[in-house]
Formats: structure tokens, C-alpha cells, sequence
């Protein structure tokens, strides 16, 4: 009799074991999928977020704000933390408010009247990517009858949802009055009067560098006729090559750039790298005013360029990505090539001896290159260092990486780095002088050689614009004939 009681009792154990694992298991397979899978988009003002629920220690509200960094605030209870990644912002929603900001009245009005929907369909989604992760984990491990297929996933869902409840009671938004910051926003209290005082005056900086290089433009229209280099039948054969790096993003720096093709009626640019500064999607919007320029752009990317950045490049009307191929354009030969860094997500390499190594590998590609399809005109490389040691190649070679201006002309070639166009991008907003924008016009004679540099600078700061032309003279009839 009492074997008999032990055995029901051990049975019973280990049913209500068998059961608990099971629920176990949905719980496990709910909380996976809501983490992994219940990520949803919502959009407010042309403003897309994506908001999703991952495990955490401690309650937290994580705003994520590529590429500047996070803002993070204890909001609840419990172990889950509650996920914001800015997305994107649509381009044309971006422009409007700039120039027309937008009542925030009406969009707190907005956003309450529209939350109820939006936190529904969330919630909703959570519900069913929460039972489906359930089923499947329990029907992979346990493989149930059907009845006990579908109860167990409702239940382990149903604790799911108790539990998410429970978190999302105590939520206290005012948690943000006191956040914590990470990444460059964590210079964000002592940077909020800067960038009230700086956004203030962007509008006067981009007019007065609109009207700076307008004038300059006016100024130097003679030099389309290059008297004092060329004979006057062949002026109409002079290309004009603008040439840019390191945008860092800088809209200002955007800015010069069209202002500069347009002023002084460049036929093509080339851009060293560097358009971003992370890389992220969202700065690739920051771009999108090179597509007005209506002229061929050749684009090496930098190492703080991304994949996404070189595929945003690569669709830009008359846009030509330089990774080994030469290039013909108003009769010049271009042969460029994007830094390795470009292709992946980091910004820099692990080691030195990476570094090395990718070095090595760029000379030995780039020497087979002018083997095997020719000397170009112009070579392009992001890595000043690379292009100085690549001079040999080229009758100019243009390279930026290190943001300093210089020309430098040795037997046969010339180097040329354009400096920094953006003018380190948001690094640059920190310094108390101002770091200059700057660019470079390169005139070249097809089939003859470089004639001339302009070296242009533009400090906003102390609305100092300079142009210094540098004379080559490097085609051999006109030396002979001075």
C-alpha cells in the first residue's frame, strides 16, 4: 500500500516536473522571440524609430541615436529594458522643419493621440511573436499533442504578458529629467548652449559661404582662359577637377562643396573618402545634396565610410564608386581605390600589424593595376600615406585621411591632399578657433598634364575665405617655350 503511494506521489512529481519544464520551455522561447523578433517601426513626423524589448539587470529606457550615441534613464521595474534606435529621418520632412520648425504643441497632440493605437499594435505584436516563438521551441523540444501544443505556449505567454505588465506599470517618464549619456552625447548639458548659439547662426554661415565663393567664382572667371599657362586655341580644352575629402557629415561642408562646382563650373569631382563619420544610414541623408550637383562624382570611400554609405554612393545620379577600375571622364584617366575599412563597420583596424598588412596589400593592388590597365591621369586613395607612397603612379595623385591641405610636386607627379572639406565634421564644432574648410580645383590638359592648383580655405569663425593658386606648368612644350 504504501509502494503504491510513494509511486502515485513519484508520478505526480514528475508530471507536474514534466509540465513545469514545459512552460519553462514557452517561456523561454516567448521571451527569445520578443527580444529577437518583436522589434516594430513607428514613425512621427518623418521621424521612423524602432522600438523593441530585450533582457536587462535593471530596468532601463535605452534611446539610441546613431551615430552620436545613447540616452539611457531608469524608467521601471524588472528585468527587461525597453529599446529606441533612431532609424532614419525622411529628408524632405528633415528640410521642412528646418525651415519651418514645427509647433511642438501639435505634436505632443499628436503623439497622445496616436499613442493609444501605436502602444496597442505593439503590445498586440509582442502577444503573437511571443506565442509563435513559444510553439515552436516547445514543439522542437517536447513535441506535445495538439491540445497540449497550443496550451502550453498560452500559458508561458500569458506569464510573459503578466510580467511586461508588471514592468510597465511602475514606468515613470520623468526618469529622463535625470538620463544618462553615452557616447558623444555625453557631452550633451555642457553642449546644449553651444549648439543653441551655433544652430542659431548655420543659416548666416551657409549664406555667407554661398556668397564668399560666388564672389571668388566672379573673380577668378579669367581663369578659364589660363593665359599664362596654356596657348589660347587650346582653352576650351582645360578639364576642371574639384577635388573634396573628408565631409565628416558637415552640412556646411556640403554646402561649399555645391557652391564651389557651381562657382567656378567645375566638369567632374572626386571625393577622398570620409563622407561620414560613423557610417550609419542616417548620415548618408546628410549627403543627399550631392545628388544636385549634375555632374560626374568619383567616390573613394574612407575608413569611416560603411557599406551602406558606398551603396547610398553608388545610387547618386552620375555617381562612380573608384575600387580598381580606371575611369575616363572629359578625356581623363581616374584609378582610385576605397579603403578596406570602407567595406566593413569598424573605423579603424585591430592591430598595427593589420594595418600593416592592409597597407601592403593596397600597394601591391594598386602597382597591378597601372601594370595591367595603364598610368592614370589622377590616382585616388582615402590614406594620404598610401598616396605618397603611390606617387610614382600618377601625374597627380589625391589623397585625404589626415586633414591637412598641401600640394607637393616631385619629378613627374604631384600630390595633393584636399584637406579637410568638412572640416572634421563634429569633432570640429568643439574648437574654440574654428577648423577651416577646405578644397581643391585641379586644371588638367588631357593628354599633357596638371597646370594648376587652387587651394581654397573658408573659416566660418573668423569668415577668413583664401584661394591660393599654385602654377605647374608640367607639360613639356610649354617649359621649353618659356
Amino acid at each position: 500500500m504504501q509502494l503504491t503511494e510513494k509511486t502515485e506521489l513519484n508520478v505526480r512529481i514528475l508530471f507536474f516536473l514534466k509540465i513545469s519544464a514545459a512552460l519553462l520551455t514557452g517561456l523561454v522561447g516567448a521571451m527569445l522571440a520578443v527580444w529577437l523578433f518583436g522589434a516594430s517601426t513607428v514613425e512621427v513626423e518623418g521621424i521612423e524609430f524602432k522600438v523593441g524589448l530585450a533582457p536587462a539587470r535593471t530596468g532601463l529606457t535605452e534611446v539610441r541615436f546613431p551615430p552620436f550615441g545613447v540616452v539611457e534613464a531608469r524608467t521601471h521595474q524588472g528585468p527587461v529594458k525597453l529599446i529606441i534606435n533612431l532609424e532614419q529621418i525622411s529628408s524632405d520632412s528633415f528640410k521642412a522643419h528646418l525651415d519651418n520648425p514645427p509647433d511642438q504643441e501639435r505634436i505632443v497632440r499628436q503623439l497622445q493621440d496616436t499613442a493609444r493605437d501605436r502602444i496597442t499594435a505593439f503590445a498586440l505584436r509582442q502577444i503573437a511573436v511571443a506565442f509563435l516563438g513559444a510553439f515552436i521551441l516547445v514543439l522542437l523540444v517536447w513535441r506535445p499533442g495538439l491540445i497540449k501544443l497550443l496550451l502550453y505556449p498560452a500559458v508561458s505567454t500569458l506569464v510573459l504578458l503578466l510580467i511586461l505588465s508588471g514592468v510597465f506599470r511602475s514606468y515613470d517618464i520623468k526618469a529622463f529629467h535625470e538620463p544618462e549619456y553615452k557616447g558623444v552625447l555625453s557631452m550633451a548639458p555642457a553642449a546644449v548652449k553651444f549648439a543653441t548659439d551655433s544652430l542659431t547662426d548655420l543659416q548666416q554661415i551657409r549664406t555667407h559661404t554661398r556668397q564668399i565663393v560666388s564672389n571668388l567664382g566672379q573673380l577668378f572667371a579669367s581663369a578659364d582662359s589660363l593665359m599664362t599657362m596654356a596657348d589660347p586655341e587650346e582653352q576650351g580644352k582645360v578639364v576642371k577637377v574639384l577635388l573634396v575629402s573628408d565631409l565628416h557629415s558637415n552640412p556646411v561642408g556640403i554646402e561649399l562643396t555645391k557652391s564651389l562646382a557651381t562657382r567656378f563650373r567645375v566638369d567632374f569631382l572626386i571625393n577622398a573618402g570620409d563622407l561620414t563619420d560613423m557610417g550609419s544610414k542616417l548620415e548618408a541623408g546628410t549627403a543627399e545634396g550631392l545628388a544636385s550637383l549634375g555632374i560626374p562624382q568619383l567616390f573613394a570611400g574612407g575608413n569611416h565610410d560603411s557599406p551602406e554609405i558606398m551603396d547610398f554612393m553608388a545610387q547618386l545620379p552620375g555617381s562612380h564608386i573608384l575600387d580598381g577600375g580606371m575611369i575616363t571622364v572629359k578625356g581623363v584617366k581616374v584609378l582610385g581605390f576605397s579603403d578596406p575599412l570602407s567595406a566593413v563597420p569598424d573605423v579603424q583596424y585591430s592591430s598595427k600589424e593589420e594595418e600593416e598588412e592592409a597597407f601592403s596589400r593596397q600597394v601591391t593592388r594598386a602597382y597591378e593595376a597601372v601594370a595591367t590597365q595603364g598610368r592614370p591621369d589622377i590616382l585616388v586613395v582615402h590614406d594620404s600615406k598610401l598616396g605618397q607612397r603611390l606617387v610614382k603612379l600618377a601625374g597627380l595623385v589625391v589623397a585625404g585621411h589626415d586633414h591637412r591641405l598641401r600640394v607637393e610636386q616631385g619629378a613627374g607627379w604631384v600630390f595633393v591632399n584636399p584637406g579637410t572639406t568638412g572640416a572634421s565634421g563634429l569633432r570640429g564644432l568643439y574648437s574654440e578657433k574654428g577648423i577651416s574648410y577646405s578644397a581643391t580645383i585641379a586644371y588638367i590638359l588631357p593628354d599633357h598634364g596638371l597646370l594648376a592648383v587652387d587651394m581654397i580655405k573658408y573659416n566660418p569663425v573668423s569668415r577668413q575665405f583664401s584661394l591660393e593658386r599654385k602654377l605647374l606648368n608640367t607639360r613639356p612644350d610649354i617649359r621649353e617655350g618659356q
